[in-house]
């Protein structure tokens, strides 16, 4: 079986390659339009390609793509369809552009912050008059920058000449009212709006900062969670892999839903240190359209920590340096020496970071 992967030099993409390249009448294709560098030092797969998907899919013929970031899920749902495990091409344009995510507030449970597109700097301006906010992109397909928190109390002129560029270069922006709270995440494949295996974590850090994927993360259950997941999964009669993006407010029990990725996560990692093999389950769902022996529970509280994917940034950034320690605790888990030279280049890249 030839299998396309995406995005190859993610560290989830990683992820998916070191679990696949170990079943057997399997050849693995890694493919990333900018850069295939990290992916050849880990050598899980046969062939690395440096080309349009379009391209290597007519070149070398797969039996299934596995599309990893959200600007090749939706190509492989509008052009490679037939060799895919996804929903339809409407169903993730509609959860990829965060405006439409305001119909999830119909759903007991589900709080979806006020959104509005901004095509002016005075469209920010009104919208942030009387709370914090944050910019961000509308559909991360077709661009995606970091979250811009914005406050007008505080704003000074380096930001608004900042944003008021961002604003003029024409991308699809969207200003959003900002909620606090701990990053919790839910993350499963499904078949026609049925959940077959799933997992909950709580994220403890992220980068950048101010907003960005977990470098550290532990895993959770949440009754509250779940319902909630479970009505968004069968409203969308969802098909595929799919990761849901809340934030959680402690003190009033509160769930704020972030956003909806259609596609496989960045804290991939944590699921196979819980005895979950979603790139398998994902094969066998194409082939056969069910599952065997489905994994109904996992441990919980079990840590995973991306050391060289920006953990140490936040740490140094956030002068949090006692959280170091975090590293040597029960259950904590991490993705070093994997590679050693791919360990290298996340090194120096870590380094360019904090200078």
């Amino acid at each position: 079986m030839r299998i396309i992967i995406t995005e190859a030099n993610t560290k989830h993409s990683i992820a998916l390659q070191r679990e696949l390249c170990k079943i057997e009448n399997v050849e693995l294709i890694a493919n990333d339009e900018d850069s295939v560098l990290i992916a050849r030092l880990y050598g899980y797969c046969d062939l690395y390609s440096r080309d349009l998907l379009e391209n290597v899919v007519f070149k070398e013929k797969p039996d299934f793509i596995i599309p990893v970031g959200a600007k090749s899920v939706l190509k492989c749902s509008k052009y490679f369809q037939e060799i895919t495990f996804l929903p339809s091409f409407k169903t993730l344009d509609f959860v990829l552009n965060k405006k439409n995510l305001e119909v999830f507030n119909k759903i007991d449970g589900v709080n979806y912050p006020a959104t509005k597109s901004i095509n002016s700097f005075e469209d920010l301006l009104s919208f942030s008059k009387f709370r914090s906010v944050v910019v961000k992109t509308n559909n991360e397909s077709s661009k995606k920058i970091d979250p811009i928190y914005f406050n007008l109390e505080y704003v000074n002129e380096i930001d608004r000449l900042q944003l008021k560029s961002l604003i003029d270069s024409n991308i699809d922006l969207i200003v959003q009212e900002r909620v606090t709270g701990v990053g919790r995440g839910f993350f499963c494949l499904a078949y026609n709006g049925v959940i077959l295996e799933y997992y909950m974590h709580e994220r403890i850090r992220e980068f950048p900062v101010t907003g960005g994927s977990s470098t550290a993360a532990k895993s959770i259950f949440c009754e509250q969670l779940y319902k909630i997941s479970k009505e968004i999964i069968d409203h969308l009669n969802w098909t595929g892999p799919l990761m849901i993006e809340f934030k959680y407010d402690d003190e009033n029990h509160k769930y704020f839903l972030i956003e909806i990725n259609p596609k496989f996560w960045g804290s991939l990692e944590l699921s196979y240190t819980l005895g979950f093999s979603f790139g398998k389950s994902l094969i066998q769902l194409y082939k056969y359209h069910s599952l065997d022996n489905v994994k109904k529970s996992y441990e919980i509280d079990v840590k995973f920590y991306w050391i060289l994917d920006g953990d140490i940034v936040n740490l140094f950034k956030t002068r949090e340096f006692r959280n170091f320690f975090q590293y040597f605790d029960k259950n904590a888990h991490n993705s070093l020496f994997k590679s050693i030279l791919a360990d290298i280049v996340k090194l120096l890249w870590t380094v360019k970071k904090l200078f």
